[in-house]
C-alpha cells in the first residue's frame, strides 16, 4: 500500500479505482495533452490508465492523486514515480495538473514531495522526467528541482509518437 503524502497545499493520496474517470478526463483534455499524447491514445484511456495504475504499488512505486486541502472541488492532478522501463534502480516522474490548476505551484510542490519519497523511503539512486523538449514550463520545473538532461536522452514516446527528452536528478549525496 503506497502512504498518504502531504504537503503544505496539497494531500496526495494513493490513486484508486475511483479517480480513474478524473484523470481519463484530464487525458481527453487537448490542452493537458498538448506535449504528451494524442488525445484519443488508447494508453491514456480510462482501461489503459486502469491497466497500468497499480503494478508496482508493491515496490513503493505507483501513481498519487492529487487534492487541494484548501479546496473541496475534487481532484486537481496527479504525480506518478513509476519505474523506467525494465531497470529496477530507477524510475521517472510522471504529472499532470487540469489546466485551471497550472502556473500555481502546485507541480512543483507535489513533484518534489515525490521526489523526498522516492529518496528517502523508496531509496532510488536516481529518478528521470521524460517531457516534449517545447514544454517550457516542464523544462522550467525539472531545472528548478535539480534535474539535468541526459545526454543522447532523446526519444519517441506515445501514438502517434511525439518527441521526448529524459532529464534526470541523482540522489543528493549526504554527509
Amino acid at each position: 500500500m503506497l502512504p498518504v503524502l502531504e504537503t503544505e497545499r496539497l494531500y496526495l493520496k494513493p490513486r484508486t479505482e475511483a479517480d480513474l474517470d478524473f484523470v481519463a478526463a484530464l487525458n481527453a483534455d487537448p490542452e493537458v495533452m498538448r506535449f504528451i499524447a494524442a488525445v484519443g491514445d488508447p494508453a491514456m484511456g480510462r482501461e489503459g490508465v486502469a491497466a497500468r495504475s497499480f503494478l508496482h504499488v508493491g515496490r513503493g512505486l505507483g501513481y498519487w492523486t492529487a487534492f487541494d486541502r484548501a479546496a473541496e472541488d475534487g481532484p486537481i492532478g496527479y504525480v506518478g514515480l513509476i519505474p523506467d522501463g525494465d531497470d529496477q534502480d530507477q524510475a521517472q516522474i510522471s504529472y499532470r495538473f487540469a489546466a485551471r490548476q497550472w502556473g500555481q505551484g502546485f507541480a512543483r510542490e507535489a513533484v518534489a514531495r515525490l521526489i523526498r519519497y522516492g529518496f528517502g523511503t523508496v531509496g532510488l539512486p536516481d529518478i528521470l522526467i521524460q517531457t516534449h523538449p517545447q514544454n517550457a514550463a516542464s523544462l522550467r520545473l525539472a531545472a528548478r528541482l535539480g534535474f539535468k538532461q541526459v545526454v543522447g536522452g532523446e526519444m519517441l514516446i506515445g501514438e502517434p509518437p511525439v518527441p521526448a527528452i529524459r532529464l534526470r536528478l541523482g540522489r543528493p549525496v549526504t554527509v
